[in-house]
């Protein structure tokens, strides 16, 4: 047994663009003298390698990534991926307009019937030019799968196109007399405007992933990029990324931290929802800990470095985010899991067809006709638009209705989930705290109350008084002297105004002012903790006046779709980072199954993954500490409204932000689903019957499918997809 260390790092892989992709580079790197295993992410373009010993060298993965058909890049080369990826947008929309404008003189001419020499010789030559061009992708993809015996779609779609375009220039060559009805264009169409489809493909391809990594660039900086450094006896301006562990910042109020560290002078109430989710500020004073991101409301802070750039918490999500996007396991379209059995066996049927014609006396040239009519029928047209046909009037449907589709998987995936993880804040809850309940003193009226209060309301732009300012609608203090305000972090604050001192935050902050809370007001603040709302007491003048209970109120739908979804037997678990009272009252409110409060971003990642070792799993959240838990999950659900990597990171969105529309998306993912069965059911059929009419199975009783019938009959299985996503379309638009 092996004992030596097993050490990791990450390549950058140019050329990666889907799953299928990413297998292929694994596998061909796996075969190099050294690497023990490897992982590839083909959203990020990036590959992690575990190696034993030294770090093998470029000039030792290079050839094994050229083989397998993709680029690696220097590790010294210093790049913005996201730069990168619309520059992979852009070639890919330069390709499919280049396409377009050398396939419509083809189009063209086969729909004017247009013949002779000329035309056919400049149709063999657009047609060239267009594989040569445009589908030259699709070739080196299809000659690195045969190198390393991974084959896919690429494989499939490249023999279609060869041979349509091969026996196409045949029978401009040699001049070969097609049966009535039929021309030598049908080939020309055939394997030029399937190129120009499978570019169009490619270019959608490439604009999600330049969308997703640009919004993993855009989370990076929410870090400011300056920080102000005390270094001597002077505060100097300088690039965050160059301080220094150990080195002190400071912070204005209203300010984003610039690095994970620890405060050692000043207090202030910071907001962190964008990493817990936890919806109120907290309180950070000398010697607690802060995160880079992160705001500083209402007080100065200074903070020494425990952590900089890539080392912070903010850049350890990100990299969270990244690796559970490589990590997760999208569904594979049925084309490209059978591929790997279908492409030989097409080959295969192809030359056995050939040489039994042979065998049995017939010429090269019968021979040659049934081998190529085997492989042009075989050509992936209706297989290939089988799912894609349904998956985008699947996806319109829903965007009609606020739910955007990211990708096909997610259709069948949320149709077939059994587990729903919810987060809290901003999903289950509108992510802001109410007044829920309000306790007043003995002998305290309402109308002694409610001036109280505005004079609160008036007095901060914190969470919880602003709360107190929707509770009391319009109403202002009645007088409008000056209003002198003191606030303490975590503990509340103290206003005066007309010589009158209110006090509104916990107890401890009216003990310091010689304020002393009745028995009867204690326990209902006791009481209210207990059902996980969070307490505040207000007094003027040194006579507390009330004890008032905050929580962060329910979605007004969520209620409805929490009943919808356990009548339909599936799972609810609440995962958040809110603490356990908040979160076991909004489960006991919605009837959710199964709870866990106090969860890091990392925690969501591990609790996903238990789960998905369970069924199959749906994530819906909002905020940006859901981002990589969205990523995990086999199917993301973020909701409208919430932060942008979420959005990005998710493979639905809830545009509205109404969460009754993922019962909705549920419904739509569901019949969608049946309609991609049905269409790949007609697709197979239509192979299962064409492929042994076109190999002369069915000569001996006088049917024959020569190549010419063979593209036509390609264009009835299109058909027959078609018709059947049409009739998707028209259900699709009667489900409310």
């Amino acid at each position: 047994m092996s004992t030596s260390a097993a050490h990791k790092t990450e390549l950058r892989v140019d050329g990666m663009t889907c799953a299928h992709c990413a297998k292929t580079v694994e596998k061909s790197l796996r075969g190099v003298a050294g690497i023990k295993d490897a992982s590839a992410n083909f959203a990020a373009g990036t590959v992690t390698i575990e190696y034993a010993g030294s770090p093998p060298a470029h000039a030792v993965l290079e050839p094994a990534v050229t083989r397998a058909g993709y680029t690696l890049v220097r590790q010294e080369v210093k790049r913005d991926p996201a730069q990168h990826a619309r520059n992979e947008e852009r070639r890919n929309l330069l390709l499919l307009l280049l396409g377009v404008v050398l396939v419509t003189p083809v189009l063209v001419t086969h729909f004017a019937h247009l013949h002779g020499a000329f035309w056919d010789w400049m149709n063999v030559a657009l047609a060239v030019a267009i594989q040569a061009t445009v589908g030259l992708d699709f070739y080196k993809g299809a000659i690195a799968g045969i190198r390393t015996r991974n084959l896919g779609m690429d494989v499939l779609v490249s023999i279609g196109m060869a041979a349509g375009l091969g026996y196409g220039i045949a029978l401009v060559v040699f001049d070969i007399t097609l049966p009535q009805g039929l021309d030598k264009h049908v080939y020309f169409e055939a394997a030029t405007l399937l190129v120009v489809f499978l570019r169009l493909g490619k270019y959608v391809e490439a604009r999600a992933r330049r969308t997703a990594l640009t919004a993993l660039r855009s989370l990076l900086e929410l870090a400011p990029e300056k920080a102000r450094v005390r270094r001597g006896s002077e505060v100097v301006e300088i690039a965050a990324a160059e301080m220094k562990p150990g080195e002190v910042c400071l912070v204005n109020p209203g300010g984003r931290i610039p690095v994970d560290g620890e405060v050692v002078d000043g207090e202030s109430d910071v907001d962190e929802a964008m990493l817990s989710g936890e919806p109120v500020p907290v309180a950070r004073s000398q010697g607690q800990p802060v995160r880079a991101g992160t705001i500083a409301t209402n007080g100065s802070l200074e903070v020494r470095a425990t952590a900089v750039g890539s080392g912070t918490a903010l850049a350890h999500i990100v990299r969270l985010v990244e690796e559970a996007q490589g990590t997760k396991a999208p569904i594979q379209r049925f084309a490209d899991r059978v591929s790997n059995w279908f492409v030989p066996v097409v080959v295969v049927i192809a030359l056995v067809a050939f040489g039994a014609w042979l065998i049995a006396g017939a010429e090269f040239s019968r021979a040659a006709t049934h081998a190529i009519a085997v492989l042009v029928i075989a050509c992936p047209c209706a297989l290939g638009i089988a799912v894609p046909a349904a998956v985008m009037i699947g996806s319109g449907a829903a965007l009609k209705r606020n739910v955007l589709v990211k990708n096909g998987a997610a259709l069948e995936r949320i149709s077939r989930a059994t587990i729903f993880a919810f987060d809290k804040t901003g999903t289950l809850t509108v992510g802001k705290p109410s007044v829920q309940r309000i306790e007043r003193a003995d002998g305290v009226t309402e109308e002694e109350l409610r001036p109280a209060l505005a004079v609160v309301a008036r007095a901060s732009s914190h969470p919880y008084t602003q709360a107190v300012s929707r509770w009391l609608g319009s109403e202002q203090p009645a007088e409008q002297a000056t209003l002198q305000v003191k606030e303490f972090a975590g503990r509340g604050l103290v206003a005066t105004l007309a010589d009158t001192e209110y006090v509104f935050g916990t107890a401890e902050l009216l003990h310091e002012r010689g304020i002393s809370v009745p028995a009867a007001l204690a326990a209902s603040a006791d009481e209210m903790r207990a059902g996980g709302q969070s307490v505040s007491l207000i007094a003027a003048g040194g006579r507390v006046l009330a004890v008032l209970g905050f929580a962060d109120e329910l979605r007004t739908d969520a209620r409805e779709v929490l009943a919808k979804l356990r009548a339909a037997g599936i799972r609810t678990v609440l995962i958040t980072g809110d603490h356990a009272a908040a979160a076991q009252r909004v489960a006991h409110e919605l009837g959710i199954d199964e709870v866990h409060a106090g969860v890091s971003p990392a925690g969501k990642l591990e609790r996903i993954d238990a789960l998905k070792q369970q069924g199959i799993v749906a994530m819906v959240g909002d905020g940006i500490n859901d981002a990589p838990a969205l990523a995990r999950a086999d199917v993301g659900v973020a909701i409208g409204g919430g932060s942008d990597v979420a959005k990005e990171t998710g493979d639905l969105v809830l545009i509205s932000g109404r969460l009754s529309d993922l019962t909705l998306a549920i419904d739509l993912g569901r019949r969608s689903l049946r309609a991609i069965r049905q269409n790949l059911f007609f697709s197979l059929a239509y192979n299962a019957v064409g492929i042994p009419l076109a190999a002369g199975a069915m000569v001996w009783a006088g049917v024959f499918l020569p190549p010419s019938y063979a593209a036509l009959a390609m264009v009835f299985s299109d058909l027959s997809v078609a018709a059947n996503s049409a009739r998707l379309a028209a259900e699709l638009r009667r489900v409310k």
